[in-house]
């Protein structure tokens, strides 16, 4: 062991501290008990990252019939329809529309009766 006078620094110096030493031993209980209790923890976690792995497998299965879906109706969008008759110059970055663009909003929509 090191004298006084040859520790560099007070972080060299043995204590109770540092060493990890106890006054009364430590009970085989509470031991037993912190490894039940980490076990325990450990379980719950994994638990949770399995169900978090298969959540994202869902979830990118969805994404990807979503953007098939999209691809497809974009498609069917594209060929069956008639292109929009062109906007006045400046139309599009005012927000202006035609009244015929509004017209047409307006046949879209239908109303129907709703009886309680």
């Amino acid at each position: 062991m090191k004298s006084v006078t040859q520790l560099k620094n007070l972080g060299d110096m043995r204590t109770t501290i540092s060493t990890h030493a106890r006054s009364t031993p430590r009970l085989k209980g509470s031991t037993y008990l912190e490894v039940y209790l980490l076990d325990k923890e450990r379980q719950r976690l994994e638990t949770e990252r399995e169900m978090l792995a298969k959540r994202q497998q869902r979830i990118e299965a969805r994404l990807e019939e979503i953007r098939q879906a999209t691809a497809l109706l974009l498609g069917k969008v594209e060929q069956s329809s008639v292109p929009p008759a062109p906007l006045p110059p400046g139309a599009e970055e005012s927000g202006v529309r035609s009244a015929r663009g509004k017209a047409a909003d307006v046949q879209q929509w239908k109303t129907l009766a709703i009886s309680y």
